[in-house]
């Protein structure tokens, strides 16, 4: 009786114990943003961001600032605050931050991040003017950084001769992507795409875009351009807007999302879907390094670029399904896909140290554009069911691998790319998650490069003790000077400027044309190859497409026109 009294009072002390709740606490996040609105890509103008696209992403920051910056705690008793961020001064450390070159992706990185780290006067409200450690002066002055406390950001930028180029926008530059564009153009579903749209475009064309699109740029092969330029009509020019109807949008916005669906989306073609896996590279090897580090760097990690990564991504990922019909349109603009890298810790603070990967998980989240009708939404990963919200970390990282290249060497090889920085990753061990440093031997590039330099340093050696030794010496042979630029006009010429050149036999001069080649925007979306294709298609000469044809001539040519048959020129007469 005794003991089973003591066993009774032993489980209600037990019960009476407080249990240990866990919190979900956010390691690092890894957010992909389309850029903002900008002028369309057809466009013999600058392509920027506009003051509303500016405005989309100010608004796309300030809700990641709700989420990730906020230090109050939600219903639950928890918080969504990435551990140990800086909450109102932006600290490099915390934040990285890499964009496209162009300036529309320049500029919504710079707009999303005063959303996100406003000035410090505006901060909550809590005119926390003074930047800790570095806004006083020895006199005892305070200096606020103009705008009230302007805070700037460290906006990396990747053009295509940076190597970081390829992580944030894989197809761009990549020759075997564009093989595959050509080839699309040969198949039979682009054809019954092409024919059966062909009276629809040329519709547009005659209402709405005969001002800006050739007779010949009208087709299903131009159809995201045309898209791009009609959503960007309809929301500022209401002449447009009053004009178009709902349905021919409805129908271009369609017709644009199959032709990126096709050449982005292809789960089974290492090529198609470049974008996505080179996209999926960075990330693993984002988080990678946040682990290591124990969350002292890659805390938040803003990406800006084009849709394309976007759309390859969700397909690899598994997103792309019946049940998430989202994920087969184009992204609209300001929209971001967000992977969180958390873990369970628990309230009462008993384990302070950094989680065990054993204790992460990854969850992803789409945010479908910037407006009131937009939300952050949960969907599950690798196509598991909707009640899967995350997965753990070494089933991510298992996922991704599936896809993901293993470095820059990939990239080069899969795209048969001529990229300046190919050549120096043949044969290296380029991985970025690998700990790794060993390289496997130089490349004949580069052995070939050192070769030249040493043959270079022993003859100028010789030289010199030539010098020194037997009293050889170079003197200059007085004559007359010559220009640093051959050609006509000599060192006046311009690199604009046409050159002048006379035939062996002095029978006349001769121009020789040097005109600049003229793209619309992104030649990677872009269907030049089409062009010729599309003309003998209204023929009924229809043909396979074996290159593209020649592009548009520069508005700016000049018009010099010279007598091939007349006198040779004299000593003494003046061009």
């Amino acid at each position: 009786m005794a003991q089973i009294l003591f066993t009774y009072v032993a489980v209600l002390l037990a019960l009476s114990k407080p249990s240990v709740a866990f919190q979900q606490q956010v390691l690092s996040s890894f957010i992909y943003t389309q850029h903002g609105d900008r002028t369309p890509l057809y466009s013999r103008e600058a392509h920027v961001l506009t003051p509303y696209g500016a405005r989309q992403m100010y608004n796309a920051g300030s809700r990641f600032r709700s989420r990730y910056l906020t230090t109050t705690f939600n219903s639950a008793g928890g918080t969504t605050a990435i551990r140990d961020i800086s909450h109102y001064q932006l600290n490099p450390d915390d934040v990285s931050i890499l964009a496209n070159n162009d300036q529309f992706n320049v500029a919504s990185a710079q707009a999303f991040m005063q959303g996100l780290y406003p000035p410090l006067a505006d901060a909550a409200n809590l005119n926390y003017t003074q930047m800790a450690g570095i806004s006083d002066l020895a006199n005892g002055t305070n200096i606020v950084a103009p705008l009230n406390g302007y805070q700037y950001p460290p906006v990396r930028t990747a053009s295509s001769y940076d190597l970081n180029s390829i992580w944030i926008d894989g197809a761009a530059d990549c020759p075997a992507w564009t093989q595959r564009l050509v080839e699309y153009y040969n198949t039979s579903d682009f054809e019954f795409l092409y024919t059966s749209t062909l009276a629809f475009y040329q519709g547009l064309g005659d209402d709405f875009l005969s001002n800006n699109f050739a007779p010949n740029d009208l087709g299903y092969f131009d159809s995201y351009y045309i898209w791009d330029y009609l959503q960007y009509e309809y929301l500022h020019n209401s002449t447009l807007r009053n004009t178009i109807s709902s349905l021919n949008m409805t129908r271009a916005k369609i017709f644009a999302a199959d032709w990126v669906y096709a050449m982005f989306a292809n789960r089974t073609d290492p090529v198609k879907s470049i974008s996505g896996r080179s996209l999926a590279t960075q990330i693993l090897s984002t988080f990678n390094n946040a682990i290591q580090m124990e969350g002292q760097t890659n805390k938040l990690n803003l990406w800006f670029g084009d849709f394309s990564p976007m759309v390859s991504f969700a397909a690899l990922a598994g997103l792309t399904s019946n049940q998430n019909a989202i994920f087969y349109n184009i992204p609209p603009m300001g929209s971001s896909f967000v992977i969180e890298l958390f873990s369970m810790v628990a309230d009462d603070s008993s384990t302070s140290g950094f989680p065990n990967t054993s204790d992460m998980f990854v969850r992803f989240f789409f945010q479908n554009g910037t407006d009131e009708y937009s939300d952050l939404v949960n969907y599950p990963l690798f196509g598991r069911s909707p009640s899967s919200e995350y997965v753990s970390y070494s089933e991510f990282v298992s996922g991704l691998s599936q896809f993901s290249l293993s470095g820059v060497r990939e990239w080069c090889e899969t795209c048969g790319s001529y990229s300046i920085f190919c050549p120096a990753y043949t044969g290296v061990d380029d991985s970025p998650i690998s700990n790794s440093s060993h390289r496997r031997g130089l490349s004949p590039t580069v052995a070939g490069v050192i070769g030249a330099l040493v043959a270079l340093a022993v003859v100028a050696f010789v030289f010199v003790l030539l010098m020194l030794l037997a009293g050889f010496r170079v003197h200059r042979k007085e004559g007359k000077k010559r220009s640093s630029i051959a050609g006509f006009k000599g060192s006046q010429k311009l690199a604009s400027d046409q050159d002048l050149t006379l035939p062996k036999g002095g029978a006349g001069a001769t121009v020789l044309s040097t005109e600049p080649e003229t793209s619309k925007g992104h030649e990677r979306v872009g269907s030049w190859e089409l062009r010729e294709q599309a003309k003998k298609k209204e023929a009924g000469q229809m043909g396979a497409v074996t290159s593209p044809p020649p592009r548009r001539s520069s508005y700016e040519e000049d018009e010099v026109h010279v007598d091939p048959y007349a006198p040779a020129v004299k000593p003494h007469d003046h061009v």
